[in-house]
């Protein structure tokens, strides 16, 4: 191991969350180290779906050009209901994303393993990946993103807190494989260890919900079929295709099925063989046939949990939990990886702006404000797609999917209001939904998501209406030198109307 260092951020967990709060620290320069408990990093299984929401924050890294070329694209959500001859039949079957305004209308496929390869390989190059990576162009400082690189094989053991010392506040003692010790000193550190995290235990912060009586299995595979669906997302018969051709079944297994161990009265995951789960995946999918190609990918059984930790943040404001360490839910709506990779991105811009000292570090509260309510919607909603499954309520849970399309797309979360968000004195316009503008310099068009780069500033569009009127001029200019010593943070886009020129148009 290193010898005893000091950084500016720990990161404890290389999952989603982890990695991406690290791509986001170290694209910004931030001093981090990345540490993960598990001898090699993860090849298989685990989540599959990027939502759209997902789609555009990683574009605004510029990942997203590394992911969806290798991805399967699903456009199309088909619903499938059992009857009393132990058949499935089709009943409806739709755009998964109707009504919903992006530049990336599907979901984007692929392999957990295969997107967090992105982000280690981002981390690693340390080169300027994120487009407009900012900096102080007035007092010359430029800062360069790191080389870092997930330390596998390391566990946290202690923790302390000194608020004697102000700089680096929190140290750390990491265990290694061998058995070799250092102790790390951090200004923050980042608990993102999955629904055992560590970090949460040190925290003294206990999870409140329960486990359902709902068990799934899972199992990653190419298959050769007649199941007329098998490239789409499905319902009731769970269906996600994926990249290569392959696709993951989720079956609901039965409690002789799955039996409970007689001591702890736990799910017995041992019962379930790789074969009995590809035998349960055939009888569920009759009359339709299902035959395997090939090796087994990967295949699970999980309980369904749902619980969610009372507080985000602890030791004075010095260490946050993020992901499945601060919220667990079912998979059904497809919101496991999705979350966690919000959590880490809501997260991780706010400490580069405190760490930078463009923010106090009371802005690091509206990161459980914001991200804590949306996980307490996202329980609830899992919890009517529970009820709608077991026949307690009526509806499909495509029903309730499709209700609450916008809020599982993740393109109409809204935070309630905040340091951030008060929209209390809000007197402009609303702004377009997401739209085509052209480029006055060279009349390209761009996107509007193509300005909202997650370069660490603020982004201002700015609509200034017909800029040859004097006033709206004068106005633009006055806006501008309001700015003043907070120009650096800020970055500005001037939007002009303009009347829609006919195509013989000569300037």
């Amino acid at each position: 191991m290193a010898p005893n260092s000091v950084v500016d951020v720990l990161i404890i967990g290389a999952g989603p969350a982890g990695l991406m709060c690290a791509y986001n620290l170290a694209q910004a320069g931030v001093k981090i180290r990345i540490v993960d408990q598990r001898q090699e990093r993860m090849l298989k299984g685990q989540a599959d779906v990027i939502q759209v929401r997902g789609i555009e924050i990683l574009d605004s890294l510029n990942l997203a050009s590394k992911i969806i070329p290798s991805s399967y694209r699903a456009y199309t959500f088909t619903t499938y209901k059992g009857n009393s001859e132990g058949s499935i039949s089709r009943i409806g079957r739709a755009d998964s994303l109707y009504g919903i305004e992006s530049p990336y209308r599907f979901s984007a496929n692929n392999s957990q393993s295969f997107i967090e390869g992105v982000f280690r390989d981002a981390l690693a190059s340390g080169e300027k990946i994120i487009r407009g990576l900012s900096f102080e162009p007035e007092k010359g400082i430029k800062y360069s993103p790191r080389s870092v690189f997930v330390e596998q094989g390391v566990r946290p053991t202690l923790v302390f807190h000194n608020e004697n010392e102000a700089a680096y506040p929190v140290e750390v003692e990491l265990k290694d494989s061998n058995g070799s010790t250092e102790f790390v000193k951090a200004k923050y550190v980042i608990g993102c260890g999955g629904a055992h995290s560590w970090t949460r235990a040190q925290l003294g912060i206990e999870m409140v919900g329960e486990n359902s009586n709902s068990t799934w299995g899972l199992v990653d595979v190419t298959v050769d079929t007649d199941f007329p669906d098998i490239r789409n997302m499905t319902v009731r018969a769970v269906v996600v295709p994926r990249e290569n051709d392959s696709v993951r079944f989720t079956v609901q297994l039965t409690d002789a099925e799955v039996g409970k161990d007689p001591v702890t009265g736990r799910v017995d995951r041992a019962k379930v063989t790789e074969e009995k789960l590809l035998q349960i995946v055939k009888d569920v999918f009759k009359p339709y046939r299902i035959d395997f190609v090939g090796k087994t990918w990967w295949h699970g059984v999980y309980v369904v949990g749902q619980r969610l930790a009372p507080a985000y943040e602890g030791g004075n404001g010095r260490a946050f939990i993020v992901g499945d360490a601060c919220h667990t839910h079912s998979p059904h709506a497809g919101q496991g990886m999705n979350a966690a990779l919000s959590d880490g991105h809501n997260l991780a811009w706010k400490l580069v702006h405190v760490l930078r000292g463009w923010a106090s570090p009371e802005l690091l509260h509206t990161y459980e404000q914001e991200r804590r309510a949306f996980a307490k919607d996202l329980i609830h909603l899992h919890e009517r797609i529970a009820e709608a499954m077991s026949g307690k309520v009526k509806g499909t849970n495509a029903d309730i999917i499709s209700n609450s399309l916008g809020f599982v797309c993740g393109t109409s979360i809204q935070y309630e209001p905040t340091c951030l968000t008060d929209l209390s004195g809000q007197v402009l316009a609303k702004g377009p939904d997401w739209t085509v503008i052209l480029r006055v310099a060279d009349c390209r068009p761009y996107s509007t998501h193509d300005l909202l780069q997650c370069d660490f500033r603020y982004t201002v569009l700015l609509f200034t209406g017909d800029i040859k009127l004097a006033i709206q001029h004068e106005a633009l200019e006055a806006f501008l030198q309001g700015l003043g010593s907070d120009r650096t943070t800020f970055k500005v886009f001037t939007i002009l109307q303009v009347p829609v020129l006919p195509f013989d148009y000569v300037y």
